[in-house]
């Protein structure tokens, strides 16, 4: 059975986390207490880097038209902690169209890494990308911190439960291994998330949303999928999901990390 946690539960999970840490000293005689390995898997450290190849398509009529390039993400550096005390770091996203290029400025990510989520900033548009401990089928609202799921009637606003782009563990503890232009990339342990593919909301006769991330323990994001398709001809024919008619789709795989 899938776990759903709500904008509330987020909110608070700092304050209970306080609470366990004294319960857990008052009893550090009866049980031994395994650390929290979930931020493993989004470690963050100033001057860290990432590098990513990327493949954009955009497609039109059923016709893509590919762009490849490379994209880095760095640490620049460690901000103020956020209100609960959690370390906020800002990542600066920079592209470039060969690996004999220099890099040129993108983009500005903050990344928030607390012991019970993680959070991504791009803009004002703030998500929750991961939520710990990582366990397969346990579910999310990955946009418990914007407006995203746009207007919802007054029962839905009031359970947040109910969400539009709902994020789930897919996958955890897996092996994962890749390939991107002509090399191999393997990992040990993995966790992957999906959106909600249901048919009301990911993927149906007339389009096509899936946005998928694979996370290694000890380097973070390696693999990252995004697709947006309309199967509409917005004629008389109607819905035809074998036909893209306007889309979408882009994928990053991690080439090389360090610092």
């Amino acid at each position: 059975m899938k776990q759903t946690y709500s904008f509330q539960q987020l909110r608070v999970a700092q304050w209970l986390l306080g609470g366990l840490l004294l319960a857990v000293a008052s009893c550090k005689n009866e049980t031994e207490v395994l650390p929290d390995q979930g931020p493993e898997y989004y470690p963050m450290e100033v001057g860290a880097y990432r590098i990513y190849a990327v493949a954009d398509t955009s497609w039109r009529n059923n016709v893509p038209t590919v762009s490849r390039f490379q994209f880095r993400e760095q640490v620049a550096a460690e901000l103020s902690p956020d209100a609960t005390g959690q370390p906020v770091y800002r990542v600066i996203r920079s592209r470039r169209a060969t690996a004999t290029d220099s890099w040129a400025a993108d983009s500005v990510l903050t990344v928030t890494v607390a012991k019970s989520f993680v959070t991504e900033q791009l803009g004002n548009r703030r998500t929750v990308v991961m939520v710990f401990p990582a366990l397969q089928g346990k579910n999310w609202d990955s946009n418990a911190f914007n407006t995203l799921n746009g207007p919802l009637d007054s029962a839905r606003q009031a359970n947040r439960d109910y969400q539009v782009r709902n994020r789930y563990y897919a996958q955890t503890g897996a092996a994962l291994s890749l390939q991107r232009d002509g090399r191999s990339y393997a990992y040990d342990n993995t966790v992957t998330t999906f959106n909600d593919l249901t048919a009301a909301n990911g993927v149906n006769i007339c389009g096509t949303t899936v946005l998928r991330t694979t996370f290694a323990k000890g380097i973070g994001p390696v693999y990252r999928v995004r697709r947006r398709y309309s199967h509409d001809s917005g004629t008389l024919a109607g819905c035809n999901p074998s036909f893209i008619y306007l889309g979408q789709s882009r994928s990053e795989v991690l080439i090389e990390s360090g610092k």
